[in-house]
């Protein structure tokens, strides 16, 4: 047992967490989680129920696990530019980061943390977002983002924390939650329900989530990479009324779809494109599921899950 490896996952909740937790469990790892829930469905996986914004609760949590591996995902996701979603915002994102990265210091055996930000960090950028570009976010969730990866960056240069900070684009796949776009279509039309959406010509790059687990663990184990951030998504585009037609058609219920019924919201993005050159030119990974693909697994997912 002493050889076995202790990861410690922030945010484990959540559909990204999830899914990292049942591929981590295939292997052979010691895992616990800190996260505000307390219901986490998982068993052999330690539970620190708490605020990550609480310091003393993580510095408590992380000094007694004393982690190997740490996988930061825990976020408050507000994409408004209300001023009054920056506080929480940052409570959550960049001191909850701040917390962990100080209770780390205090441990020696940290051989990796991968740190995840966003592509919504570059915000009113022209695509293809690159890591080169000054970042330009539009929401509070963007601006936070920004703040915590700078943050990474600074640990990492000044503590010499091994951090790698990966931005990944719109991930999607099983156990996602239906606040999300495609998993939310996919449950009314399988419910039978009609689906109203805007004109759909929002350009977007979907990344299925076995693709981003893959590449976060993978740089969790290449020590090369520390210090930096890179992108991460599928490398190819589609636009959001063709995913909607396409899974509708998949499920025979092209009827219950309305493309056009509401209009876009303010100041929509209308391209989200990223760059994945340089993860791909700077590690071993590349995406393996292509949309199409991805999207058929995610649709007999659900689909499952309904019967």
């Amino acid at each position: 047992m002493g050889n076995v490896k202790k990861v410690l996952i922030t945010g484990a909740s959540g559909f990204i967490g999830t899914n990292l937790i049942n591929k981590l469990l295939q292997q052979d790892f010691n895992i616990a989680v800190l996260d505000r829930s307390s219901n986490l469905k998982f068993d052999n996986v330690k539970n620190y129920s708490g605020d990550i914004s609480d310091y003393d609760f993580v510095e408590k949590s992380v000094l007694d696990f004393q982690p190997n591996k740490v996988f930061h995902l825990a976020a408050y996701k507000e994409r408004s530019s209300k001023i009054e979603d920056m506080s929480i915002s940052l409570k959550v994102n960049l001191l909850g980061t701040l917390n962990l990265y100080q209770a780390l210091l205090q441990v020696a055996s940290v051989e990796s943390i991968v740190s995840l930000g966003t592509t919504d960090e570059y915000g009113g950028n022209e695509p293809p977002f690159k890591e080169i570009l000054k970042e330009m976010p539009l929401s509070a969730y963007g601006f936070s983002k920004f703040c915590a990866t700078k943050l990474s960056e600074f640990f990492s240069r000044n503590f010499k924390l091994p951090i790698v900070v990966l931005r990944p684009t719109i991930a999607y796949g099983p156990h996602q939650g239906l606040e999300m776009f495609i998993p939310s279509l996919i449950n009314s039309l399988i419910s039978g329900e009609k689906y109203e959406m805007t004109p759909g010509d929002q350009v977007r790059d979907f990344i299925y989530i076995s693709d981003l687990i893959d590449v976060m663990l993978t740089v969790s184990v290449d020590n090369g990479l520390v210090g930096q951030v890179f992108n991460v998504g599928s490398g190819e585009t589609v636009k959001i009324k063709e995913v909607a037609l396409y899974i509708a058609k998949h499920l025979n219920k092209e009827h219950l779809l309305h493309v056009g019924a509401i209009p876009y919201r303010d100041r929509e993005v209308m391209h989200y494109i990223t760059s994945i050159d340089e993860i791909c030119n700077n590690s071993e990974w590349k995406p393996k599921v292509n949309f199409e693909k991805g999207l058929g697994l995610t649709v007999e997912y659900f689909k499952k899950n309904e019967e």
